[in-house]
């Protein structure tokens, strides 16, 4: 290990660089506890409301390669910092914004942030840890998304409910300011960063480019986003509409499966490690996904707190298991910027169309039932890409 050289231990820096991340997923998340509530004050349907959530991954996925590249040059902690940036001031421009273009346009900036914070962040913990401990280390990072989604579920209601929907958004902004102070303070470039800069050669980042099984990968990771994100966006107001319950509930609901998420990350690294395998720990969750997605609208209100347990659950493993491999599949930790600005695409692009398409699928073919069993073949499709990439 390195980091002794640092002075620092490369678990303090885990906590400060998931901490930090947490702000991107936090403001992504705030959405959905209260779509409602936007849907009434910025006078919007379903299908519209769905691009509160989906813009928010235009950015990144115009980014990705291009932030790749520029962190490879720029460095992770630079580049952390301008990330940061870009969500505080989204948030801030969110939270005054009186109609739907400015607010759509504020998220488009915090999207830019998360998208910095996704490539780099897995990127540095790539190269604070050997192969030995990375699973159990990438587990403990795969849980920024659904700590911040916790988060706001369960505080979203709430601030709302006292200081309406900006409240939502001021919290988000603050956050996101103190975690980039952290982050300035704490993390200093890690013992690999950079090392032989100069080795790394425009062949290096093309081989990279051209590499097939981090592309299925990013495939694979695309269809985990375009259902989890579908899931999760849309599950308040389906139970808030078809089951009758109150927006806190609906939304308790949902934060219990970020939270079952937030023990199954972990665990799924330390699995990952013992088995030696990634593959096993991001396609199989997938598969289990292809059966348990359709039944959602099957559900009554009471089998909703067990189902989304068990979702919770198994969701936690893919993101584990992709973060992992894709560090490894290039074969070079210093290329970690690039690799996992790939699986930033797959990613980015899931988000986008996810809940734009389970929104229209909800408006206009066919209602809830038709949503729902969309979402079982892409979950397939994931399925058959991971197991198909020549993952250890």
């Amino acid at each position: 290990m390195h980091a002794h050289s640092h002075g620092r231990s490369p678990w303090l820096i885990l906590c400060v660089i998931l901490l930090t991340t947490v702000a991107a997923s936090l403001n992504q998340f705030k959405v959905p506890p209260i779509l409602p509530l936007l849907m009434d004050a910025f006078h919007m349907p379903a299908g519209q409301a769905g691009l509160l959530m989906s813009v928010f991954a235009v950015t990144g996925l115009v980014l990705a390669l291009p932030v790749g590249f520029i962190s490879q040059r720029l460095g992770y902690r630079s580049t952390g910092v301008i990330a940061v940036s870009f969500i505080v001031f989204g948030a801030a421009a969110g939270a005054l914004s009186k109609d739907v273009g400015t607010m759509l346009g504020s998220r488009f900036l915090e999207g830019a942030g998360m998208s910095l914070l996704s490539i780099i962040c897995p990127a540095l913990v790539a190269l604070w840890f050997t192969k030995d401990r990375r699973g159990k280390a990438m587990g403990i990072f795969a849980t920024w998304v659904p700590v911040g989604s916790t988060i706001m579920f369960l505080l979203a209601p709430v601030l709302a409910g006292r200081w309406g929907w900006p409240g939502v958004w001021w919290f988000g902004c603050f956050y996101a300011l103190l975690m980039g102070l952290l982050y300035v303070s704490m993390v200093k470039p890690a013992p690999r960063e950079f090392e032989n800069k100069n080795q790394v050669t425009r062949e290096d980042l093309l081989r990279v480019l051209r590499n097939r099984d981090l592309w299925l990968i990013s495939l694979l990771f695309c269809c985990f986003n375009f259902v989890f994100l579908s899931f999760v966006t849309c599950s308040p107001t389906f139970l808030f509409e078809v089951h009758g319950q109150s927006l806190p509930y609906a939304s308790f609901l949902v934060s219990l499966m970020s939270l079952f998420a937030i023990v199954s990350c972990p665990l799924s690294g330390w699995i990952s490690d013992k088995l030696g395998s990634r593959k096993q720990v991001y396609v199989l969750p997938m598969v289990g996904m292809t059966f348990l997605l359709p039944m959602a609208f099957y559900l009554s209100t009471e089998m909703f707190l067990p189902y989304v347990i068990a979702f919770g659950l198994i969701s936690g493993f893919a993101p584990t298991g992709v973060f992992a491999a894709a560090a490894e599949v290039v074969g070079d930790e210093r290329l970690g910027g690039l690799a996992m600005a790939i699986i930033q695409v797959g990613q980015n692009a899931g988000m986008l169309l996810g809940p734009v398409i389970f929104g229209w699928m909800v408006e206009s073919m066919g209602g809830w039932q038709a949503a729902f069993w969309t979402l079982a073949p892409v979950s397939a499709i994931g399925a058959g890409a991971g197991w198909i990439a020549r993952v250890r």
